[in-house]
C-alpha cells in the first residue's frame, strides 16, 4: 500500500512540473550617488527575476515598489537580493525611499 501511495505522489509531482516553463533571470543593479544603475530592467512574461541590488553608497537606502509589493533595506556598501515573479506584461516602478527624487527605476515585462 505504501509503495502505491509513493508512486501516485511521484506521478502527480512529475505531471505538475511538466507544464512549468518559467525561467529565472539574474540581474544586478547598483545604487550609486542615490540613483539606480541601470534603472530599467526588461523581462519577458513567465520569467522570475532574481534581482541583486548593490548599494555602492555609504548611506542606507531602501528598495521599494508599490507595484511589486516589495520593501527592503539596503545598508551602505552592502547587497540584497529580491526575487519576484513570474510577472505579467506591464511596467513595474521601484524607488529608493530615502532618495525618492533621484533613486527611481522600472521593470518592463514584454
Amino acid at each position: 500500500m505504501f509503495k502505491m501511495h509513493f508512486i501516485v505522489i511521484f506521478l502527480l509531482l512529475s505531471i505538475s512540473s511538466c507544464g512549468d516553463d518559467t525561467e529565472t533571470i539574474k540581474f544586478d543593479t547598483h545604487i550609486r550617488n542615490h540613483k539606480f544603475y541601470p534603472d530599467i530592467i526588461k523581462l519577458k512574461e513567465k520569467q522570475v527575476l532574481r534581482l541583486s541590488v548593490y548599494n555602492d553608497d555609504p548611506t542606507v537606502e531602501e528598495f521599494e515598489s508599490f507595484d511589486l509589493k516589495r520593501e527592503k533595506i539596503v545598508p551602505g556598501n552592502k547587497k540584497i537580493v529580491v526575487t519576484m515573479g513570474p510577472l505579467k506584461k506591464g511596467v513595474y516602478e521601484f524607488f529608493g525611499e530615502f532618495n525618492m527624487d533621484t533613486a527611481k527605476g522600472k521593470i518592463i515585462v514584454e
